[in-house]
């Protein structure tokens, strides 16, 4: 039973969604060819709806000094325009929330898990004292779109965008007929491409537009999910819990280890000068299996011989590959890329290999 649905299920069910159930939402799974729509984010454009997104602004005048001391990427290096991805921890290191930071004229926006922004808006509000900041959290005024593959620059200039930012994480505002929409460039999953962040009200009405264009590919999370696991991407909820240390992740690209001090830097200083974590995030390819066969459920345990050294966060079939892919924690001794072990599954134990992330 869910509590809600996607705001676009009426308008994506017209176009022959079927819909799936992931974090307590009703979400489209996909549109009938979920290996098609994996094809078109790898090699054309693909329009996904991210429900599952939460944005947040933080205004005042003492904003940039604030996230300075909060945020692990460097937010005072960049200019209006520019943004980079950061990690909120706690002041053991641990991951509060995974975001994209977008520097504005006169707020710092940041974009990530909803469930992770959640958790993000008190975990930043405790350490205001005397700073000239508020936060305020979207909630259901501000959809979250994205657009995927390597025409994806080609379908918004179609729309009206006539400079798609290039670097990554940059960001432009325009005004579209269904209202404001903040474009930022993302580095991935896959080739990357666009998040298109607008006012909720002329969500629906944007994403029909460029579906019935005839532009992009509408796709659901079945093919989006794979692509992330093939990428690499840990997902808030999923791969990273709040008992995950920032370094256990591929967050590097998170991590500024130049700018000084930040909540949970000390710990990260700690581990980085240690030169390991215990446990990584790593690929995870089983040996053999079918499309139709049970897939590896989140906590199945990875073993070698009869030890457990990790355990599976996330995996999905690959219709190119024609076996599973996954993502997992596996203990340091044991990450080095083809190292077998077995995946305990509740039908039964599959051979596995350790795959470098992303997946080749």
């Amino acid at each position: 039973m869910t509590d809600s649905e996607s705001i676009i299920g009426a308008a994506a069910r017209a176009h022959g969604a079927v819909m799936t159930e992931s974090e307590g939402m009703a979400i489209v799974g996909h549109f009938g060819d979920p290996a098609a729509e994996y094809r078109h984010l790898c090699a054309g454009a693909a329009l996904v709806d991210l429900s599952l997104e939460g944005v947040v602004r933080l205004d005042g005048g003492d904003r940039g000094d604030f996230l300075q001391g909060m945020l692990s990427n460097d937010i005072k290096a960049r200019v209006v325009g520019q943004g980079c991805r950061a990690l909120v921890l706690t002041d053991q290191g641990k991951v509060v929330a995974d975001v994209t930071a977008l520097v504005d004229e006169d707020a710092v926006v940041l974009v990530g898990a909803a469930t992770g922004v959640a958790a993000a808006v008190p975990a930043l509000e405790r350490y205001i004292v005397a700073d000239d900041v508020e936060l305020h959290p979207s909630g259901a005024s501000e959809h979250v779109f994205g657009l995927f593959g390597p025409d994806a620059a080609t379908v918004l200039v179609g729309r009206g965008v006539s400079t798609p930012p290039v670097d990554d994480y940059d960001h432009v505002s325009v005004d579209a007929h269904e209202g404001p929409i903040r474009i930022v460039r993302v580095p991935g999953p896959g080739v990357g491409g666009y998040l298109c962040v607008m006012p909720t009200a002329g969500a629906v009405a944007w994403w029909s537009g460029v579906v019935e264009s005839g532009a992009a590919q509408p796709v659901g999370y079945e093919a989006h999910e794979l692509l992330r696991i093939e990428s690499g991407v840990a997902r808030l909820g999923r791969d990273v819990t709040s008992d995950t240390l920032a370094l256990e992740t591929p967050f590097e690209d998170a991590i500024s280890f130049q700018k000084g001090c930040y909540l949970g830097q000390e710990i990260v200083e700690r581990v980085t000068a240690r030169g390991k974590v215990n446990r990584r995030l790593v690929g995870i390819l089983l040996v053999g299996g079918a499309a139709e066969s049970p897939a590896p459920r989140p906590n199945d345990k990875l073993l070698v011989g009869d030890r457990e050294v990790g355990w599976i966060t996330s995996a999905a079939w690959s219709w190119d590959r024609g076996q599973f892919v996954g993502l997992g924690y596996v203990r340091r001794q044991h990450c080095e890329p083809g190292t077998t072990l077995d995946v305990h599954m509740q039908d039964g134990i599959a051979p596995a290999t350790v795959s470098a992330l992303p997946f080749a």
